[in-house]
Order: C-alpha cells, then structure tokens, then sequence
C-alpha cells in the first residue's frame, strides 16, 4: 500500500494565502495596485492609502534601509498588526474581472493556485531582462514572499474547469470596482472534493505564461518546488490581448519624407489623410482585420496625415527562426523598425494606449509612433512551445492581475 509521502506531487494544490484583513481595511480598492512592471507613478498608490501593497511591490528606500529591508519591516509590520493575515485554511481562489472595451462587455474568470514548478509543463515566450530579475529576485527572497502572481494560461476548448469555476462553492472576499473601472470579485473555494476535481482536471495541462516572467525566473533560481499562479482558460472569451505600439524617439532622419523613402524600399506606404480620431481607429480595425501584415505610421511632423505601411519580405528578419519571422510584431519590431530604419533600442519605447498615443503626437509630445495588430493567443501558444522569444512587448493581456489580493509566503 503507498503512503502519502510515496505519492506523486499534484500539479496544482491549495495553499494558504496571506490576504489583506477587512477589518483593518474599509475599501480594498485603495489598497491594491497593477503589477509593478506597468506602473508609472508610484507615488500616486503611496498616496492614496498607507497601507497600499505598493509599499511591498514597489518599496523606496530611506536614509537607514535599501528597499529591499524597507519591504522587509513593512511587511513584518503588517503581519504583526494583522494588516495582512493568513488565511485559515488551505485555499484555491477565483478571480473574476468584468469589463468593457469599445463597449462590449468581457468577463474573464481564473483561479489561483500553487503549481509545481516544471520546466515541460510551464512554457514562456518572452525573455527576461537582467535587471528586473535581479530586482525581483532581491525583493522576493528577502520577504520569502510573492507579492504579485504570476499570470498563466491554459488550453480548455470545452470549458470544464470555467464551468467548474462558476458552479464551486465559493466564499466571496472582495467585491470592487478599480481604477480603470473594472469590477474585481475575488472568492476562496471551499469545498475540497472541487479543489481535488479541478487539480485532477489541471494535472495533464500545460501553462503559457503570459505575464511574470521574472518572477517565473526567479521562481527557478531559488528552486521552489511550488509557485502561485494566477490561471486562466486560453480560449474563453474573456481573454483580450490589446498590441503595444512603438514610439519612435529619433533625430537621424531630416524631415518625415526621408522615413517614408527609406520605407519604401521595403514597403508599400499609402497616405491618407487625418479627419478625425475616428478616421485613425478605422484605418487600425482595417488593419487588424487584414491578413497582410500591415501597420499605422503618425507624426507629429505632419500630423495631417498617416500612413499605412504594408510589408513585405524585404520586412522579415531572415536571420530569426521561421516562426519568428511570420509574426506581425516581428515583422515590425525587427523587419521595420529595427533593420530598415536603423532605430536604436534607446529610441524605442512602448504602449499600449492608442487614443493617449494619437492625442500626445498631435501635441507635439510624442515624435511618431507605429501602431500594430495585437498579437493572437494562438501564436503566443505556438512560439511557446516551440520554445521561442517574442520582441519585446509583444502582448499585453488586458486587464492586469491586481497585486495585493492574495500573497504567498513559501517559507
């Protein structure tokens, strides 16, 4: 007869989160924030709540401390005042988020979990970055604790762990709408015949991250047997992958036509002319509905007109892997930006706001931008397995986790 320690490690189990205490805590909702790799005033969560978990996400150092052992005594502060406590029992919790884009309605629901940390079973496609994994390797082994969760998906075309999910027992935590005007509702399943039902259906799976390769990096480097994951159904409706769009930051070309020359001899380029925003978000629909690679150019040199950018081999980096190479970010990022135009990286930046990104180049803060079709789930699956890298800022997964709904302290 086997014994409990002879028995195979599940791939996902519950665990006992550390939550923040609503009775020291009258509205959630200014005490949570985004991941910290998308934040761009810190001292706005500071602000808005002193016990905000940006202060354990985020910290800033003082005269007699690194940030690291500011974290460190916040932390410890927090669980001595029963700021933070630790769950009860033994939990898997489901996250659910509704929200809206271009007014149609999403809910994308998930379950966070701890899940055993194998290579073959957990798949990245982008690589990470020396100093943001130093910085979260410093910050999660001082606390011995993840603060943020890493995001993953998993492939379930018949739904049967969401249908899981929505008819668990469940106690409801959190009820709240954020800052973008998402509705957050954050349960903790109760009943432990379903949390065995959804490891056993969860076992055969693999996961996609899609956010928090950092920290999944950092997860190996201190050899964790089990990290939280935040998962979700990579086919549900729910899920949205908004593009991040390049600004282009540069003084090497004269005047705009230059660019456009040097864009043709890769490309064809089509201008049109700058009605409204209205004519510009149709040109990006048409864009992402085409099957051609195809991109938006806007500067503020000429901010009367825009152009479409339609690529063609001269555009594919043929140095890259052929799976590389098919994907429109690529084509973009490595093909155009990056070979025909000679951009640095320091010249190169990120977003995914179109409408903030038009406004600001007709303003004149923003030299020129391209924007792009977002990436698909089925290619992020695709360049994963393959074991692969997307160009940076590939795919934005809209929304964000919240950080500071559940912790996880591993020792």
């Amino acid at each position: 007869m086997l014994t409990n320690s002879s028995m195979p490690e599940p791939a996902i189990k519950p665990f006992h989160g550390i939550i923040l205490n609503k009775n020291k805590i009258d509205d959630i909702s200014l005490c949570v924030c985004p991941p910290y790799d998308v934040i761009s005033s810190v001292r706005s969560y500071y602000e808005r709540n002193p016990f905000n978990i940006i202060r354990l996400e985020l910290p800033l150092p003082m005269p007699s401390m690194n940030k690291y052992s500011v974290a460190k005594n916040t932390f410890n502060e927090w669980m001595k005042h029963r700021i933070l406590i630790r769950d009860s029992s033994p939990a898997i919790y489901v996250y659910e988020q509704n929200f809206q884009i271009d007014g149609i309605s999403y809910v994308r629901r998930g379950f966070i979990a701890l899940n055993k940390l194998v290579r073959g079973r957990i798949l990245t496609h982008e690589e990470t970055r020396k100093k943001a994994r130093e910085d979260r390797l410093n910050l999660i082994s001082v606390l011995k604790t993840f603060i943020s969760l890493i995001f993953g998906l998993y492939e379930d075309k018949e739904e049967e762990v969401e249908h899981l999910l929505i008819n668990s027992e469940k106690n409801l935590i959190h009820d709240f709408i954020d800052e973008q005007n998402i509705r957050n509702r954050f349960y903790k399943m109760t009943d432990i015949n379903e949390m065995q039902r959804l490891a056993s259906l969860m076992e055969e799976k693999k996961v996609y991250i899609a956010d928090g390769h950092h920290r999944l990096a950092v997860s190996y480097k201190l050899n964790l047997p089990y990290i939280p994951l935040y998962l979700t159904n990579m086919y549900s409706s729910g899920i949205v992958i908004l593009p991040y769009h390049r600004i282009i930051t540069t003084t090497q070309y004269k005047n705009l036509e230059e660019m456009i020359t040097v864009l043709k001899k890769g490309a064809t380029v089509e201008k049109f002319p700058f009605v409204d925003d209205m004519s510009m978000k149709r040109a990006h629909e048409m864009i992402c509905q085409s099957k051609e690679p195809r991109y938006i150019l806007y500067s503020k040199k000429d901010t009367a007109y825009f152009y479409i950018i339609t690529g063609t081999s001269v555009c594919t980096d043929h140095s890259l892997h052929e799976g590389l190479q098919k994907l429109k970010v690529t084509m973009l990022h490595n093909g155009i930006v990056k070979n025909m135009l000679h951009i640095d990286d320091k010249n190169i930046s990120f977003t995914h706001d179109f409408q903030k990104t038009i406004a600001a180049i007709r303003k004149g803060t923003i030299d020129s931008a391209f924007f792009l079709p977002p990436t698909t789930v089925d290619e992020v699956k695709d360049i994963a397995e393959k074991g692969l890298y997307m160009p940076p800022k590939s795919t934005f997964f809209y929304p964000k986790i919240l950080t500071g709904l559940v912790l996880y302290k591993y020792e």
